[in-house]
């Protein structure tokens, strides 16, 4: 996970492609459709210049298969526990 991460990440993007990215490597590499990422991150552009927001934190989230129905279980879940994280 970390690498395909950081596959995407070393380039300049904004963090809802580099999400849809990774999601979709996961997928591939697992052959399913059924890949949640939920990505929260601190970015030091902000942090550093402009605003100078020292607690700025951007989330995205990308879904497929099971993850992407509304009322699924499986997405309730996958949310509860990203959110604690």
């Amino acid at each position: 996970m970390n690498r395909i991460v950081q596959f995407f990440a070393k380039r300049p993007q904004v963090q809802e492609r580099l999400t849809e990215q990774v999601r979709a490597t996961i997928q591939f590499v697992a052959q399913t459709e059924d890949v949640a990422v939920y990505i929260d991150a601190q970015h030091f552009c902000v942090k550093s210049r402009g605003i100078e927001d020292q607690n700025s934190r951007t989330v995205t989230l990308s879904v497929g298969g099971v993850f992407a129905e509304d009322n699924s279980e499986t997405r309730k879940e996958f949310l509860a526990l990203a959110r604690t994280a």
